[in-house]
């Protein structure tokens, strides 16, 4: 096996259990809810804190993964995310979860941080954005695992002990610690650089890579950080579909990233995200109806679905970002960008939770199709800018 491979498959896996950590929250609102009195605003903010803590592993850990290598850093983060995940599922109070929650959101930066970059450099130039496709299909993929590992243990969370179970199981991506450590190789040598990076230099490049990472975790988390309670409260849909429509929407989303990442080498990147964006805008309306007689399990499913298809397009910028920095800011710089866009997209989580708890789970989609059209357009205006000459290839 070449080996590249074992970097690609491992930075996937890890990224995979990253996300799959963050969203299994959202499946045991309605349990916390009850068990710990928390309010739909307490939980979202506890969701978010998650996404807050990223940018901090990010800042933080970019800088260590540029200087020090990017696998080190991989490990750090894939351990730290799955050992507090783990004391997650035993902490009861509010404010314990609250930190825990922070703390493991900076493990889940560096982790990204490091694990999207090392696999990336490790593989041969020109399958960057494929590369790059096959890893952040791993977000993709960790949804959609929390989705069949909630059909299997829904029935059972109406204990603590269940609750405990079923949160534990995010601290499975432990056992990849050792594969990461004796499995992949990484040619990083830190070199004296005759020439001073700034990432000021590539401020252009920064600006816009926010602007559209911010974009799109606002729409994306607008969606789905709570549809699985808004799709069984408003579309009265079974719990045991929720959990398939997770899965499945998830699993379309996983191998778009892919099929995207292979069509971008036919067709150009920015049509391919224009493309991508007004499909996520069309879907919107369907996943998340405003008219009454467009709430039924076919058409709410079909707009899921669409819309999961059409976020294919997602791992393309952070590859566009990549590929026009040199080394020396790289991680940082896409870490960074990337994680900062899962903040603004948690304090937007956090607010909806608050719109919910204010106006009622049936106000939704009034205001999320609002914020899913404004988020997108930013999303367009960033890649409709970018400038269009790479600075750096390597």
């Amino acid at each position: 096996m070449r080996s590249y491979i074992h970097a690609v498959i491992s930075s996937t896996l890890a990224w995979t259990g990253n996300v799959y950590d963050l969203v299994l929250l959202t499946f045991v609102y309605p349990f916390m809810e009850k068990l710990f009195g928390l309010s739909f605003f307490q939980l979202t903010v506890l969701f978010s804190l998650g996404l807050i803590g990223r940018v901090i592993g990010a800042v933080i850990f970019g800088r260590i993964a540029d200087y020090k290598g990017r696998k080190v850093v991989n490990i750090i983060g894939t351990a730290g995310y799955s050992i507090f995940q783990a004391i997650f599922a035993f902490s009861s109070i509010y404010a314990v979860l609250l930190i825990v929650r922070g703390i493991q959101g900076v493990f889940m930066g560096a982790q990204w941080t490091s694990g999207t970059v090392l696999a990336i450099e490790q593989s041969p130039k020109q399958k960057l954005q494929l590369v790059n496709s096959v890893v952040q299909s791993g977000y993709a993929l960790g949804y959609a695992l929390t989705g069949v590992t909630y059909m299997f243990m829904s029935s059972n969370l109406t204990s603590l002990e269940g609750y405990r179970i079923f949160v534990l199981t995010g601290s499975l991506p432990l056992i990849l610690v050792p594969y990461i450590h004796f499995k992949v190789t990484e040619n990083f040598k830190q070199e004296i650089v005759t020439r001073k990076v700034s990432v000021k230099d590539y401020s252009p490049y920064f600006i816009r890579a926010v602007i559209s990472m911010s974009g799109m975790f606002i729409a994306y988390l607008s969606i789905f950080s709570i549809y699985p309670d808004f799709a069984k409260c408003f579309g009265h849909f079974p719990a045991y579909y929720v959990g398939l429509l997770m899965a499945v929407a998830n699993g379309i989303q996983g191998a778009f990233y892919i099929i995207f990442g292979r069509l971008s080498y036919r067709f150009s990147i920015f049509r391919l995200i224009y493309a991508g964006v007004a499909f996520m805008i069309f879907s919107t309306f369907l996943s998340m109806p405003v008219l009454s007689f467009m709430v039924s399990l076919p058409l709410m499913s079909a707009g899921v679905f669409i819309y999961a298809f059409a976020n294919g397009f997602w791992p393309l910028i952070s590859g566009i970002a990549a590929s026009s920095v040199p080394p020396e800011v790289r991680a940082f710089l896409t870490g960074t960008a990337y994680n900062i866009g899962a903040v603004a997209g948690g304090v937007v989580s956090a607010l909806i939770g608050g719109i919910i708890d204010a106006f009622g789970m049936a106000s939704l989609p009034y205001f999320v199709d609002g914020i899913e059209f404004v988020s997108l357009l930013a999303v367009f205006y960033s890649m409709f800018t970018w400038p269009r000459k790479v600075v750096v290839s390597s």
